[in-house]
């Protein structure tokens, strides 16, 4: 048991707590512990979310799925994200997509009642729970953005852009794979890779392995008004 609160220590809603304290929290909580293996599907797009759901080992992959057969990596999860955060409690109360669990993984649920009650009696995990929210919707209308974006070259410029202003660094280490990256853009990565080395040709960046240095930033911007 105390194996569990430590994993939460990792959680972003149980920021700022021990694992005593995380115990206590919990104490008088309703939650469960549901195990998955590779591949298998954890919720459904339109399913309905009865608990907030908290990544305790492995990986989960956030996907839309259409009839067409393609499909849309919205977003990765690791050890303490959160599943369900940012419709838990919405009047559309069901997931917006399809969450499987990418490798051997085990998800920690609590109700919706106990996360008002925790809510209600910590003031730092209303704040926590709160910030998700917060980061939640920065995420998404960020993904919204390159997905609208237009051409593959604006979709990457955007990307680059966002985190030229975020670090202030014409250098940027990539936080995920070029596959991961296509699947963000929801391009294929050829698609990508063969506009990358276009960008590259014409100077406007320079990359290797998962590093892309910005080499003409007034070009870039330039670019977007196009």
């Amino acid at each position: 048991m105390t194996n569990i609160f430590e994993q939460l220590e990792q959680c972003e809603l149980f920021k700022g707590f021990d694992k005593l304290k995380i115990q206590k929290i919990l104490k008088n909580s309703y939650y469960e512990i549901a195990k998955y293996t590779k591949g298998e599907i954890i919720a459904l797009e339109g399913d309905e979310i009865k608990a907030l759901g908290v990544v305790l080992s492995g990986d989960v992959d956030v996907k839309k799925l259409y009839e067409t057969g393609k499909m849309l990596q919205v977003k990765k999860l690791g050890i303490g994200d959160l599943i369900g955060n940012a419709t838990v409690f919405s009047d559309s109360n069901y997931y917006p997509s399809t969450i499987i669990s990418s490798n051997d993984s085990n998800i920690l649920f609590i109700s919706q009642k106990d996360i008002v009650d925790m809510c209600m009696n910590s003031r730092q995990f209303f704040n926590n729970f709160v910030r998700s929210l917060s980061n939640q919707i920065v995420y998404l209308s960020e993904k919204v953005k390159f997905i609208s974006s237009g051409t593959i070259r604006k979709k990457v410029i955007n990307y680059l852009l966002m985190e030229y202003r975020k670090n202030r660094a014409l250098k940027i280490e990539l936080s995920m794979t070029r596959k991961k990256m296509a699947e963000f853009f929801g391009v294929t990565r050829p698609a990508l890779s063969k506009e990358m080395i276009i960008m590259k040709k014409e100077h406007l960046i320079d990359y290797k392995n998962n590093i892309i240095e910005i080499l003409d930033l007034n070009k870039l911007e330039e670019e977007l008004e196009k």
